[in-house]
C-alpha cells in the first residue's frame, strides 16, 4: 500500500518543483533583462577617427567622434555632462616607412594658458612597423571626461609626414553614472 502512494507523491513533488523553478527563472530573468535594457539605453555608441603624424609634436590632433544617435553632428571634445568610454582602437600604418610608437591620449587643449597650452595623459602606446595594422580591444575601457578629447602623436626623431590612421569605438554615458 505504501508503495502505491510513493509514486504519485513523487510525481506530484516533481511537478511542484518544476512549476516553482520555472516561475522563479521567469521572474528573475525578466528583471535581469529589464536591467540590461536600461543600462544599454543609457549608452550611446560612438565611432571616431584621427591620426598620428610624425611631423607633429604632442598633443597631435584631436579625434573626430560621431555618436550613433546624431550621425550629422561630429564632435572633437566630449560634450558637457557626458563621459566617453574608449573601448576599441584600430591602427593602420600603411604610409609608414620606419618603426614607430603611437601615443593615444586623453587630452585637453588650454590655449588660454600660454605656459601650458595642452594637457595630455597617455592612455596607451602602440608599437608599429611599416605597413602594419593592429587592433586593441579593451574589456573595460578608458574614461575620457567631458571637456577632454582623444588625441594621438608619434615618438620623436622620425622622418616627417608618416601617418598612422586610428579608428576608435566606444560609448557615451552620463557623467553622473560613472
Amino acid at each position: 500500500m505504501s508503495r502505491k502512494l510513493y509514486t504519485p507523491s513523487l510525481l506530484l513533488a516533481l511537478a511542484v518543483a518544476f512549476v516553482a523553478g520555472a516561475t522563479l527563472t521567469e521572474f528573475s530573468g525578466g528583471r535581469a533583462q529589464g536591467q540590461a535594457a536600461e543600462v544599454e539605453s543609457e549608452r550611446i555608441l560612438v565611432h571616431g577617427y584621427g591620426n598620428a603624424n610624425s611631423s607633429e609634436q604632442p598633443p597631435g590632433h584631436q579625434f573626430t567622434l560621431i555618436a550613433a544617435n546624431a550621425p550629422n553632428r561630429a564632435f572633437k571634445v566630449v560634450p558637457p555632462g557626458k563621459t566617453f568610454i574608449l573601448t576599441d582602437m584600430v591602427y593602420n600604418a600603411r604610409g609608414v616607412k620606419q618603426n614607430l610608437t603611437v601615443n593615444l591620449a586623453n587630452g585637453r587643449l588650454t590655449p588660454e594658458i600660454k605656459e601650458k597650452p595642452f594637457t595630455a595623459d597617455i592612455l596607451l602606446q602602440t608599437y608599429l612597423k611599416p605597413g602594419e595594422g593592429t587592433e586593441t580591444h579593451l574589456c573595460t575601457g578608458y574614461v575620457i571626461p567631458s571637456g577632454h578629447s582623444v588625441m594621438a602623436w608619434t615618438n620623436a626623431g622620425l622622418e616627417p609626414d608618416q601617418w598612422v590612421q586610428v579608428a576608435v569605438t566606444g560609448y557615451l554615458i552620463d557623467e553622473r553614472r560613472r
